[in-house]
């Protein structure tokens, strides 16, 4: 098992830092931020579960801010991978924040093969989603 990291493209959107926070900070948003191969969402504002249609089951938790510039989440011990994701946040001017997201997986060699491109799309897709997001 070896860590790996992606990370998706910055997003520049028109809001204030502090809510894009709020959005970020309330995980029952991130399903907003999700592909349409995740089913079964179930979320709280602090942890969510969700299916990979046809791969895992996976359940994240909030684990650490920093106001108004990151929103850490971890995969909690039941999950067949280590994750970690990162909302970061930067304030560009009093109502235009940079987003981008980062993914750190503890993966096997062949995990690694296999998931490295589904994984960048996915960090990507939910930057993206971003710039659609009602905040």
């Amino acid at each position: 098992m070896g860590k790996v990291d992606f990370q998706s493209h910055k997003v520049q959107i028109q809001v204030t830092v502090e809510k894009a926070y709020s959005f970020l900070y309330d995980l029952n948003n991130l399903q907003k931020l999700m592909p349409e191969q995740i089913i079964n969402w179930q979320s709280t504002e602090d942890s969510c579960s969700f299916d990979i249609k046809g791969m895992a089951h996976i359940s994240l938790e909030r684990a650490e801010t920093i106001p108004e510039q990151l929103v850490r989440i971890i995969s909690k011990p039941e999950n067949p991978i280590d994750l970690e994701i990162r909302g970061n946040l930067e304030k560009q001017t009093a109502d235009q924040t940079t987003l981008w997201i980062e993914l750190t997986a503890d993966l096997s060699p062949m995990l690694k093969l296999m998931a490295s491109g589904p994984m960048q799309n996915l960090v990507n897709i939910m930057a993206d989603k971003l710039k659609e997001a009602s905040f």
